[in-house]
């Protein structure tokens, strides 16, 4: 990568945070003309969630606002090789949603049907369909399998990497390890950032900070929902294929996939209160070890490799914060993302013609910054992650 220019004296929008979602958002801003792009982000290179993530693109889930949208990135995905001019390795290996208890069945029953309505390409597999698709899979524990054929899994560091060089090309200047240290108001709307005793002049602020888009927006002077939270995962040893597509055992908190090196990477949640910390927990370890011994009884023999922590920023309803911040002009917001990854693509189309046009796109709309004070959540009940009281 080329070293980046000084920072300039003024830009015309200025992006908080460097990770995928930031570095999409700049790419599709410079696609559709807009030039003097300037990303600053604190930390170092793939250092935040989008460096530590479990790297999967799952199209679509339970419920219609959440699947409209992700299953537009999905798409987009699909083609962003191509897009971006670098190989982002994406694999369309398919993902399957496991249910084991009667309840969840019922919830993949009616997950179709959303799914139906939507028109998205997906089927419950039968007893048999699911013994090929996943034979290692203990059937037994199985009442339900939904099969997302379209879906599967692109490494984070090939994605970085082409956003990072496609938006380089099209002359966005980035630059890691450089903190705003404050944002400035004039008139009532957003002026410009401080990084230490250098002001930067822009009109238009985006945060997209991850973890620290709280702190963030105190940094502005105005309310974001939601907390950071600490995710875990953990890779195996590298064995012989079992697992095809990729796997989220809707009952056990846990997600996975195998790589091409053979490697299961995967993780689970455990109730525990939000932790800062990027130590990782026995707790998780174990949590996912006997998800994967259960459900997956030939991976008991394989060692575990490495155990790894990431930050993210969770809202209410667990469903991104993406939009124009209501009570300060000039100011954006792509936060609130536990499914940062695969969602980038879609969220940094919406919210830079958002930006760029001032009008909001109907799949992106229900994710408004401000709909926990409009009473209006997105209930998705398909995520797999545990929510904290």
């Amino acid at each position: 990568m080329s070293m980046p220019n000084p920072l300039p004296a003024k830009a015309s929008i200025i992006i908080v945070g460097a990770g995928i979602q930031g570095l999409s958002l700049a790419f599709n801003l410079a696609e559709l003309g807009v030039r003097d792009i300037l990303v600053l982000d604190a930390g170092y290179w793939q250092g935040g969630a989008s460096g530590r993530n479990g790297t999967l693109i799952r199209g679509a889930f339970s419920s219609p606002e959440w699947t409209r949208f992700f299953a537009h990135s999905c798409e987009l995905w699909q083609g962003l090789s191509r897009r971006l001019g670098e190989n982002v390795m994406y694999s369309r290996r398919g993902y399957t949603m496991v249910g084991e208890r009667s309840a969840t069945a019922g919830l993949l029953d009616r997950t179709l049907a959303v799914h139906k309505e939507c028109g998205i390409h997906s089927h419950l597999l039968t007893p048999g369909r699911l013994r090929e698709v996943l034979p290692a899979l203990a059937h037994e524990r199985v009442s339900a399998a939904l099969h997302l054929p379209d879906s599967g899994v692109a490494p984070h560091h090939a994605a970085m990497h082409a956003y990072r060089r496609a938006c380089e090309a099209r002359g966005v200047s980035i630059h890691y390890r450089t903190c705003v240290t404050a944002i400035d108001q004039s008139a009532g709307r957003v002026s410009g950032v401080r990084v230490g005793d250098q002001r930067i002049a822009s009109d238009t602020l985006v945060l997209a900070g991850g973890a620290q888009s709280n702190a963030l927006a105190q940094m502005a002077g105005v309310p974001l929902d939601g907390y950071p939270m600490r995710l875990e995962a953990m890779a195996l040893e590298p064995t012989r294929p079992l697992i095809g597509p990729a796997v989220a055992l809707l009952d056990r908190l846990c997600y996975m996939h195998q790589t091409a090196r053979g490697e299961v990477v995967g993780g689970a949640e455990v109730a525990e209160r939000p932790q800062h910390t990027l130590n990782a927990d026995v707790p998780v370890m174990a949590a996912t070890a006997r998800a994967y011994v259960e459900m997956f009884p030939q991976l008991g023999h394989a060692r575990i490799l490495r155990q790894w922590a990431g930050l993210v920023h969770i809202s209410k309803d667990f469903g991104p914060l993406l939009g124009a911040h209501h009570a300060l002009p000039g100011l954006f917001v792509s936060a609130g993302w536990c499914y940062g990854h695969a969602g980038a693509p879609a969220a940094g189309e919406l919210l830079a013609k958002a930006i760029v046009s001032g009008q909001v796109d109907e799949r992106m709309r229900p994710f408004a910054v401000d709909r926990f004070e409009l009473n209006r959540p997105v209930v998705e009940p398909g995520i797999v992650l545990s929510h904290f009281e």
